[in-house]
């Protein structure tokens, strides 16, 4: 008996499957493809590495300002700082039987009624001709207190000074400061060595919290960081001073001592000058990057001020001492030179030292390839950040009428990033697609409105 043939089962229509443009480039479909990019190790979409202009970094930004800064606390607190004790005017020959103030000849004179045992050596220094003093000749003299006076003085009046250098031809511009009496000299001198490290710190302070306001034309962000920073310098400043004198003054006196009996600087009292004047400035560096990271209330920022500030004083510290060798020498009456540039080189080495700190250590950060500060990089310095056009936002896109007040948040979520547009007319550009929430690999691009950024990682990271 035959079986029927069984006809084959219908073959079911294939259902077509209908994908909009809005499904086709949403967030969603780009993180699968990020997904599969990542389990296959390749890295985010490569983009334009624009211009990495040096101008825009943060190293040379910090840089400039902490030795602007610097430079001004120099220029502002030289005239109440002078390192010796200067008369000028008519010169006097005295006869008194008052032993000298120190073991070496000379005689007494007299200039504005201010006794003064001047050297020989004054008068005849070594490799120039002697100097011809005759009484009622105007002269300048830089004398100095000895060093066995300083902690002991007479139990009336001031030590007795001794001077080292004449200036046969004073220029007139001195002659003000020359009239001076000795306790308003002293007075002078006591106020500036107190107030030249506060004062310097209180400076670069400000500087360092202003600068990156200023550049991203934030003034809000300029006066609150640049505020903190004077405020946090000047009482760092002042208190780390006032410990690294403790701990240093015993030993300075020493070495000071031994300077006094050999007439020159020996080895191991500039070494111990160099340490001393290395231990303050490094101490007070620490205060001097806060500002920034207070204001904004962020522990990297803070951390990264700290080191860098750290770092930078101990490099200027240490070439304090040895450019005010170099530059006037061991027996120069001033060294205003030398002070003015060892002053700047620490701005400028505190100011440095605090960007390469931040460049070396930063995690993730966005690097503007288009628009006003092309070359810039800003730091993820929160775990949620805001862009926009609004000077509230942590990183201000003005002069840009395609972007909103706030449009986009940008998120630290654990070891990744994402980027969550905020306003719909103009959406975020992720590599050339429209976004709401996507997820940053390193190489991205992220477009919003006229701007364009690359989102870019440490490596390893």
């Amino acid at each position: 008996m035959e079986q029927p043939i069984k006809s084959p089962p219908p073959v079911p229509k294939p259902q077509t499957v209908k994908i909009t443009f809005e499904e086709a480039t949403s967030s969603h479909v780009d993180d699968l493809l990020q997904r599969q990019a990542a389990m296959r190790g390749e890295r985010g979409m490569a983009a334009p590495r624009g211009r990495r202009s040096f101008l825009y970094q943060n190293w040379f930004i910090f840089m400039l300002a902490a030795g602007a800064a610097a430079f001004l606390a120099w220029a502002i607190i030289e005239p109440f700082f002078d390192d010796n004790f200067y008369f000028q005017g008519p010169a006097e020959f005295v006869k008194t039987a008052d032993p000298p103030p120190v073991n070496a000849p000379g005689r007494w004179i007299k200039i504005n009624t201010q006794p003064i045992f001047l050297l020989d050596e004054a008068l005849a220094p070594k490799g120039h001709d002697p100097i011809p003093l005759n009484p009622g000749d105007t002269i300048g003299v830089y004398a100095d207190i000895p060093r066995h006076f300083e902690d002991h003085p007479p139990e009336k009046g001031l030590p007795p000074l001794y001077g080292f250098v004449v200036v046969t031809d004073p220029p007139t511009k001195d002659a003000s400061k020359g009239t001076q009496t000795l306790e308003q000299q002293n007075a002078r001198n006591h106020a500036g060595a107190l107030l030249l490290l506060p004062l310097t710190a209180a400076l670069i302070g400000l500087a360092l919290g202003a600068a990156d306001g200023i550049v991203c034309r934030l003034p809000r962000r300029a006066l609150l960081g640049g505020g903190v920073g004077l405020l946090t310098g000047f009482i760092g400043g002042f208190v780390f001073s006032f410990v690294a004198g403790l701990a240093y003054r015993p030993i300075a006196d020493a070495a000071a001592n031994q300077m006094a009996a050999a007439h020159r600087i020996t080895p191991f009292a500039f070494t111990v000058q160099l340490l001393g004047r290395t231990l303050a400035w490094t101490l007070v560096g620490m205060a001097m990057g806060l500002g920034q990271g207070i204001a904004l209330r962020s522990k990297r920022l803070l951390m990264y001020g700290f080191i860098g500030g750290v770092i930078g004083g101990l490099l200027g510290g240490l070439l304090f001492d040895p450019l005010h060798l170099l530059l006037v020498g061991e027996h120069a009456p001033s060294a205003h030179l030398s002070r003015m540039i060892s002053l700047t080189v620490i701005g400028l080495a505190v100011g440095a030292m605090i960007g390469v700190v931040e460049l070396l250590a930063r995690d993730a950060w966005l690097r503007m390839v288009e628009g006003p500060l092309a070359g810039k990089e800003f730091l993820l310095f929160k775990d949620a950040m805001k862009l926009g056009s609004s000077p509230r936002c942590d990183i201000y896109l003005f002069n840009d009428p395609l972007v909103a007040d706030v449009h986009a948040t940008l998120r630290s979520i654990g070891d990744h990033c994402e980027i969550e547009n905020e306003h719909r007319p103009n959406p975020v550009l992720i590599n050339g697609r429209p976004a709401s929430l996507s997820r940053l690999r390193h190489g991205d691009q992220i477009a919003i409105g006229r701007t364009v950024f690359v989102f870019e990682r440490r490596q390893g990271a």
